[in-house]
């Protein structure tokens, strides 16, 4: 008996189909963002870890890197939707929310209060072939000083930048060495002045550093 050709394209495709939905249902989603950190350099620690069908959610979570703990969150929520992964992370009552897409991604928060070497962080960033739009962090240290506010405007492979401390506002610009497997640990080389002081600011978006 002769099957017809359109039964032979059919019955590879729910093969595969049925293939692919047990692998994506079965396959540890905990297991699979851990490699993936672990290749960027990051680790990531939970004290109780749930996975469902299209994601996973992670409670006390503290993520380090190479040099010390970068974050902290209550709880960490990563999810598979419609052509993009969204991540939200809560901590103290705030979030901090990134979505990834295939050809770009975006990051925002409003005064998160539980990474390392700040006392608050807020972002409305999107990453394309550069960075672009305006994050701040409250609570740097410049040598034995604690900077009020540093201000960033990214423009692309540029920024602008504000440093408000000791009462002074400082002003300057600078150019990004834009990671885009890594985009917050882009370079950034530039300098501000202002009330007399001129100071370089350099390090990465991740670990700003400024020096006289």
């Amino acid at each position: 008996m002769k099957i017809p050709s359109s039964k032979l394209l059919f019955y590879p495709l729910v093969v595969f189909t049925v293939f692919f939905l047990l692998f994506f249902l079965t396959f540890p989603k905990f297991l699979f963002v851990d490699r993936k950190l672990s290749q960027a350099g990051l680790y990531l620690l939970a004290d109780r870890v749930e996975e469902g069908l299209t994601g996973l959610s992670l409670t006390k979570v503290r993520l380090y890197d190479q040099q010390s703990k970068l974050a902290t969150f209550d709880k960490l929520e990563i999810s598979l939707r419609f052509l993009k992964i969204m991540v939200v992370g809560l901590c103290e009552g705030k979030s901090l929310r990134a979505e990834l897409y295939p050809w770009s991604m975006s990051l925002n928060t409003e005064s998160f209060t539980c990474l390392s070497g700040t006392d608050s962080l807020s972002a409305n960033l999107s990453v394309r072939k550069g960075l672009y739009g305006k994050m701040s962090m409250k609570g740097l240290k410049f040598q034995d000083t604690k900077i009020d506010e540093l201000s960033l405007e990214l423009r692309g492979r540029v920024f602008r930048a504000k440093v408000k401390m000791m009462g002074f506002e400082l002003v300057g610009d600078g150019q990004l060495v834009f990671k885009p497997s890594d985009p917050l640990r882009s370079g950034i080389n530039g300098q501000v002045s202002g009330g007399g002081m001129k100071l370089v600011l350099s390090g990465t978006l991740e670990r700003p550093q400024l020096l006289r």
